[in-house]
């Protein structure tokens, strides 16, 4: 009788998964091009919200008005009606362009929603439980009354802009149909906010100058801070890492040989 012959170790088969069977991603298949065209805006409009925080320190202090126009934000709004009411200047092109600047990624958002529905949604909202439950009600409202929804997230209340307006796209309106409330009830605040600035006059203007005299100080502060909270949410981060695999050694058994 012939030895038996030992079986050969089995080998593995299962393969590693693609790039994109990713639980981090919004898509569960491969990517199209709008699924990664959406993407790369999505990473574009990340970098553009911390690029434009000094950037907006150094704006209003040199042109409130270019400011607004560049950010659409509330304060630098403010600024360029007072700005405009002491030194003049076309307050309506001002108006229109802060508008239209204040909402220059609402259609990322709603694209979004339009691609990939809960999925981003729930990217959208954090990780947070406070998070979650905010922008599970932003979306219980948005599904009911999405007019209100819309003119909630231009309120300074925590009331998740990027939620509402995925959740749009999600429930299938057009962009057209998306655009139209947003981009009005953008001109409508950004009126008030150049007429508050208006009103003020002058001592809006020397608080302003008298920024300015400082204003490098607190970019660079702002930039300070930037890294410094980059840093402690990385050590958070590696920490919690950590922690999980340390959790899974000591859940998983080590193997034992015959």
């Amino acid at each position: 009788m012939t030895q038996e012959q030992p079986e050969p170790a089995e080998k593995a088969t299962d393969e590693e998964p693609p790039w994109w069977d990713d639980p981090h991603l919004p898509w569960s298949h491969q990517p199209t091009k709008a699924d990664l065209a959406c993407w790369a805006a999505i990473a574009i409009v990340g970098v553009w919200a911390l690029a434009s925080i000094p950037l907006r320190t150094i704006l209003i202090g040199l042109n409130p008005p270019m400011a607004a126009m560049v950010h659409g934000g509330r304060s630098s709004t403010v600024a360029a009606g007072a700005w405009t009411a002491v030194y003049g200047g076309p307050i309506v092109v001002y108006w229109i362009v802060a508008s239209l600047s204040l909402v220059k990624f609402s259609w990322v958002y709603w694209w979004a929603g339009h691609l990939w529905g809960p999925a981003i949604i729930e990217m959208f909202a954090g990780k947070s439980d406070r998070a979650r439950r905010r922008a599970e009600r932003a979306v219980a409202l948005t599904n009911r009354f999405s007019l209100l929804a819309i003119f909630l997230t231009f309120l300074p209340i925590p009331f998740p802009m990027p939620v509402v307006f995925a959740a749009i796209g999600a429930a299938g309106t057009r962009l057209r149909r998306f655009l139209i409330p947003v981009v009005a009830v953008s001109a409508c605040y950004q009126a008030l906010y150049l007429a508050l600035g208006w009103w003020i006059g002058e001592p809006a203007v020397k608080i302003v100058n008298l920024y300015a005299e400082y204003m490098w100080y607190v970019t660079i502060a702002v930039l300070v801070g930037m890294v410094v909270i980059w840093f402690i949410r990385s050590r958070r981060q590696a920490g919690a890492e950590s922690a999980a695999a340390q959790r899974r050694a000591e859940d998983d058994p080590p193997e034992t040989k015959a």
